[in-house]
């Protein structure tokens, strides 16, 4: 009776609790339909001052028209009325020419067909708030947070019933992409399976299981529960926002903060390095896109990177230089003699340094005093052949990754002085996974490689289809995560990126002289 008492008293709670959330759920969606209200009637009344404008146009048009018409309706009756030669044969001359400058003038027949219906179509409601749960057939569907496209999220399946449990049988997660794309997600479990109850004790059959799942695509996703093979146990709609940019900062100029091509970006703890390429200088900001200091670098600066001990070292022009972290000059040596055209570039822990030259085709690996230790590359598709590299960086492990931009794919070497090759992932495409000019690259801490991707067009069947700009995220074996093409503030022209601790990603665009910081992980 006790273990009643307190069920009754834990149930009235659970449901005082539950009708709070449901009535704070309801004036979450009246708000949200008051706003979407407002703003079909703003784009209604829209629509009817931009067809008032143009109807009114038209309207000017055709009374200048009949205007001209009148006059040279009158010019006739004058002459028709006239009974002098002399003036009749002057009338001729100006009507002729008037009826000269109306055969010029075609009064047109338009049509206003199309114009004067507007519509509303509602849709059917099926807005559901972040962490909403769906209930059915015993089974409960729960997603922890907001759904964002390329992110991890968390699913919770939960059923209090026995029957329904199917064993050691966990549930899997069907979900429907907008476009009708069905993925299974497998889920684990996070409770164990129920005791029997002893004296005096009651029994539970509650079982909780989880699931990561990373949306590939933004828009409204059904996600469904299914068991031993039977489907529709459960079902909960969710609204995937767009991974668009958590920062963004800069505008084309020489002033400080602002950038004329910046071509690479680096971090190192809680500092973000940027190559303000035309403007000869390296910008220096915290996280935040706050101006620390800069300093410059006297030539183009095309690629940088940042030791540990925090020495910066840039490819400026045809030199690599080392500067303090405050951007005083420490050290200096060329490249010109093998790298006509250096590119990326990218640091060792023990100071050597790797550089790309795309009109090589190869990578260069020097020691740190500037000593040619290793060369590797030639013009092709196979193992170390490369076309056009771009960016390198090194991983944990200080392997070197190449975006072999030319290639559509990454190449990977060991850390050794001979470059061994280790493998290489992708081709060219346009499926989310598939690469199309892979250019800024970066790792971070765990081997995630994340890639930016330079996008671009092709031609099918005499139409011209566009390629997206995307950043790329995979595992250090080339396996594919994830892919940000955001519906927001998109990239124009990606060239370095550098990863943060906290798992987001800096871009430097030189197309629109911006930085942005996306979400990763």
């Amino acid at each position: 009776m006790e273990n009643v008492d307190r069920e009754i008293t834990a149930t009235a709670e659970n449901c005082e609790q539950v009708e709070k959330e449901i009535q704070q759920h309801y004036k979450w969606l009246i708000s949200k339909l008051q706003l979407e209200e407002q703003e079909m009637i703003t784009r209604v009344q829209k629509v009817n001052r931009d067809r008032k404008g143009e109807l009114t146009r038209e309207k000017e048009k055709f009374e200048m028209e009949l205007r001209k018409t009148k006059e040279a309706e009158i010019s006739v009756q004058k002459m028709l009325d006239c009974k002098d030669d002399t003036e009749a044969l002057i009338l001729m001359q100006d009507i002729e020419e008037k009826f000269n400058k109306l055969s010029l003038q075609e009064t047109d027949a338009r049509s206003l067909e199309g114009y004067t219906k507007v519509t509303f179509r509602p849709s059917s409601l099926s807005l559901v708030s972040v962490g909403s749960l769906s209930v059915f057939a015993g089974f409960s569907i729960d997603v922890q947070g907001p759904a964002v496209e390329s992110l991890p999220c968390s699913v919770t399946v939960t059923t209090n019933k026995a029957d329904l449990t199917g064993g050691d049988v966990a549930p899997q997660i069907e979900v429907t992409s907008p476009q009708g794309k069905t993925t299974l997600i497998q889920t684990t479990a996070h409770t164990s399976p129920p005791l029997a109850a002893g004296k005096g004790q009651t029994s539970r059959v509650r079982r909780v299981w989880g699931a990561e799942w990373r949306p590939q695509t933004s828009g409204k996703h059904t996600l469904g529960v299914c068991i031993g093979g039977k489907k529709d146990l459960g079902s909960l709609t969710v609204d995937v926002g767009s991974n668009n940019p958590v920062l963004r900062f800069g505008q084309t100029g020489s002033q400080q903060g602002q950038f004329n091509t910046p071509i690479d970006v680096a971090v190192r703890g809680d500092r973000l390095y940027v190559a303000d390429t035309w403007n000869q200088r390296v910008q220096v900001f915290d996280l935040s896109g706050k101006l620390c200091h800069s300093f410059s670098t006297t030539a183009n600066p095309g690629s940088l990177a940042v030791q540990t001990d925090g020495t910066i070292v840039v490819n400026s022009g045809k030199e690599v230089k080392k500067f303090s972290p405050s951007g005083e000059l420490l050290h200096k040596f060329p490249l010109g003699e093998y790298c006509p055209k250096p590119y990326g570039l990218a640091v060792q822990r023990d100071g050597r340094v790797v550089v790309a030259d795309p009109d090589k085709h190869s990578i260069f690996l020097f020691g740190a005093d500037g000593t040619l230790v290793k060369q590797v590359g030639g013009q092709g598709q196979g193992e170390g052949q490369f076309n056009e590299p771009g960016f390198v960086c090194v991983d944990k492990e200080d392997n070197i990754i190449l975006a072999d931009s030319g290639n559509h794919c990454v190449q990977v070497f060991d850390k050794t002085h001979y470059l061994n090759f280790k493998h290489k992932f992708g081709q060219k495409g346009r499926q989310p996974q598939d690469m199309w000019g892979p250019n800024g690259v970066s790792a971070d801490r765990r081997g995630n490689i994340v890639l930016a991707n330079m996008g671009g067009s092709t031609t099918t069947d005499g139409v011209k289809h566009g390629i997206a700009k995307k950043l790329q995220v995979f595992r250090p074996d080339g396996t594919w995560v994830a892919t940000i093409s955001s519906d927001g503030d998109k990239l124009n022209l990606s060239c370095g990126v550098a990863v943060t601790e906290d798992g987001h990603v800096f871009v430097a665009d030189a197309g629109d002289h911006y930085i942005r910081k996306y979400r990763y992980m």
